[in-house]
């Protein structure tokens, strides 16, 4: 191995890519985690054989070199394929989703599609003949994607339940690879390609993967280890774990949340660069695994839930992900439910017994209230970057701070330059950094700017 001595902080995605990026240069980084597992958000908690995906972690990229890590983790036998098939519950309705124009105008009456329909292309015009802001509110975008009358059914009361804001202080940044447009021709072509690949024990079982590959490869892997402050000097970085031990590299790779790790540097940034840190904001998420001793078949991977009704904001059917998910002997309804917080909210604060009541509570309210067999509880409290107007401005300042200051610390990954990628994006953030690391021509930062990323050009495994 080299004399490099680069460190990585979090274990997931980003963190775990950048290692194993760093061993094939022969390089043995140091890896220190804040929580006891790997995987960040991608883990799978199991308990007594039952499996939790906290996020619904869909496995899809354009990139070679992401696929040739996939395939050289687990062997072909431990993917699974399997065919998306989302629904919005609305009014007691499950309407596919991506939209489906011959739905909309047929399956919440015909009364209500004939006036989505008008309602469309009049934001269609509207939208044609005025200028539009930079960057859109996520609200405007919304009435000028779907027209007002089925934005407001089916997007902004589950934005509001999703990302705790209003429509009109969200931008709409990540709206347009997040959230498909209607489909009004070949639906049923379009469903039979939206295919993607899966692990049979959910995504942790990749990245726990990952990290015995980097561990059979001399990678120092600390798990429980927070960083809470790091210094730069003219011999590299010490970083400082909260334990009090130390660590020098002559570069830091970061995944922690951007925010944090403004607050973490030493000596303190101007005022104004910690101010841009400071409203830089997430969500927490409350995954509730529930297995029910009742069939139900539902015949979606997600269900979506914009109504007021509930409190949960998607549900995942985890038999529809992968059968490896529940213990083998199980022919009941293996359910992952999803809540947004923050991470100062009340429902962050509830513990388990109080989450259950909540939980059970939504389950008599969907019709599925039966007798809970087992139930499990993960949250994780930096789930999803927020993209408020303050977002891109303070982004862009931080970076530009970071670059001109502290041009070995390398930010990386969703939560690491604070924006809302998905597993490829974040992996190919941590391969640029380290191909930036050995002097190469590479901008982690331009990752993830395609418009519509999941529209078209995905590689199959």
């Amino acid at each position: 191995m080299s004399n490099r001595s680069p460190i990585i902080i979090g274990a997931g995605p980003a963190g775990l890519t950048a290692g194993l990026e760093l061993v094939s240069r022969g390089v043995a980084p140091r890896l220190f985690e804040a929580s006891g597992h790997v995987g960040g958000l991608a883990r799978t908690p199991c308990v007594d054989g039952w499996r939790v995906d906290p996020g619904g972690h869909r496995f899809f990229t354009r990139s070679e070199a992401v696929l040739d890590v996939w395939r050289s983790l687990l062997p072909a036998d431990q993917w699974v394929a399997v065919a998306r098939r989302s629904a919005m519950l609305v009014d007691g309705h499950h309407v596919r989703y991506p939209l489906i124009g011959r739905d909309l105008l047929t399956q919440l009456g015909f009364r209500s599609g004939l006036y989505g329909l008008g309602a469309l292309g009049w934001a269609r015009l509207r939208r044609r003949t005025r200028r539009r802001a930079a960057p859109e509110s996520f609200r405007d975008w919304g009435i000028g994607e779907f027209g007002r009358h089925w934005y407001e059914i089916f997007f902004e009361g589950y934005v509001r339940k999703t990302w705790l804001a209003e429509p009109d202080d969200l931008t709409s940044d990540w709206a347009n690879q997040r959230i498909r447009p209607i489909r009004w021709r070949d639906t049923d072509g379009a469903a039979a390609r939206d295919v993607f690949r899966y692990p049979r024990l959910g995504p942790g079982q990749l990245w726990e993967a990952a990290a015995a590959a980097l561990t059979d490869n001399g990678v120092a892997l600390s798990l429980n280890s927070p960083v809470v402050s790091l210094r730069s000097g003219s011999g590299g970085w010490t970083v400082e774990l909260e334990n009090g031990q130390t660590a020098s590299g002559d570069a830091v790779f970061s995944s922690m949340p951007l925010r944090v790790l403004v607050e973490a540097l030493e000596p303190e940034p101007p005022e104004h660069i910690r101010a841009a840190a400071a409203a830089l904001k997430h969500r927490a998420l409350i995954t509730v695994g529930v297995a029910l001793a009742t069939r139900h078949e539902l015949p979606f991977n997600w269900v979506y839930t914009p109504g007021r009704d509930v409190r949960v904001g998607r549900i995942q059917n985890y038999t529809r992900w992968s059968p490896h998910l529940s213990p083998a002997h199980w022919r009941g309804t293996h359910l992952g439910l999803e809540y947004f917080t923050n991470s100062d909210g009340d429902l962050w604060a509830a513990d388990d017994e109080s989450m259950a009541r909540i939980v059970e509570a939504d389950l008599r309210a969907l019709g599925i209230g039966d007798a809970v067999e087992r139930i499990m509880f993960v949250r994780s409290p930096f789930a999803y970057p927020v993209y408020g107007p303050d977002r891109m401005d303070s982004v862009a300042l931080i970076r530009e701070y970071l670059r001109t200051h502290h041009p070995s610390l390398r930010p990386m990954g969703r939560n690491g330059m604070h924006h809302y990628d998905n597993q490829d994006h974040a992996m190919l953030s941590a391969m640029g950094s380290v191909a930036r690391y050995f002097g190469e021509d590479a901008d982690p930062w331009r990752v993830n700017s395609e418009l519509r990323y999941q529209e078209s050009g995905l590689l199959k495994m």
